[in-house]
């Protein structure tokens, strides 16, 4: 079952993102920051989305595949971005893989192509969307990972599992490993389990409007926690 949003934490959290986005623009501004393209502030963020094409990640117990969600809530989160004025780059745009052709070795190609579309950028931090699957059908809620060793990586992390864990009402840490897309890029690079697709009550929230620009949103202000709160 779903940990209830408390409206003190919605207020809490809002309160972050509001304070966090005039601090971002007046700090820019004062520094005569040139625009990029036509956004407001010279930022980037990459957005993406994992799997793709042949490899549709972890399947929910109703035949929901993992990569048709994380295009959708890496697209969702993009759109927040930029109303925020952030430049937002995508690794995936559609249903598929950056592998080209499905044979041998596509997995391979598919993280390369991600970290060339990633190097290009040159983005201020980069968050790849995802969703779990465990076991026992009773874990839910969202978990953040990074590499191990990369300190600003851990921060951004950490600050996102917070906002997680506020909404929740779970104690969870963010998670250090070895993962391809974090380790082979020079920024904050985090990944973000969106939720258990193993759960059927969180499978079907995860696949509704509401739920996704609810999540999307902690995101968002998880990452201005980072930059101004954390």
């Amino acid at each position: 079952m779903f940990v209830v949003w408390k409206s003190k934490k919605v207020v809490a959290v809002l309160a972050i993102l509001i304070v966090a986005e005039l601090a971002l623009t007046v700090f820019l501004v004062a520094r005569s920051f040139p625009v990029k393209k036509t956004t407001l502030i010279d930022f980037t963020v990459v957005i993406d989305a994992g799997h793709g094409g042949i490899d549709g990640g972890v399947v929910g117990a109703d035949g929901v595949k993992e990569s048709t969600l994380n295009l959708a809530y890496s697209k969702c989160l993009g759109e927040i971005f930029q109303r925020a004025g952030f430049n937002v780059v995508y690794t995936r745009k559609n249903e598929n893989g950056l592998y080209g052709l499905p044979t041998k070795g596509f997995k391979s190609r598919d993280m390369r192509e991600r970290k060339r579309i990633i190097d290009e950028a040159d983005p201020n931090l980069m968050i790849s969307v995802h969703m779990n699957k465990f076991s026992a059908s009773y874990r839910s809620g969202p978990q953040v990972f990074y590499q191990t060793g990369k300190e600003d990586g851990k921060a951004l992390a950490e600050n996102l599992q917070r906002v997680f864990n506020d909404y929740t009402g779970k104690a969870r840490e963010a998670i250090a490993g070895d993962y391809y897309v974090c380790r082979e890029t020079s920024c904050p690079s985090v990944i973000v389990e969106c939720g258990f697709l193993s759960n059927p009550d969180e499978c079907a929230a995860l696949q509704t409007e509401d739920y996704r620009e609810k999540i999307c949103n902690i995101i968002f202000s998880g990452v201005m926690l980072y930059l101004y709160g954390g």
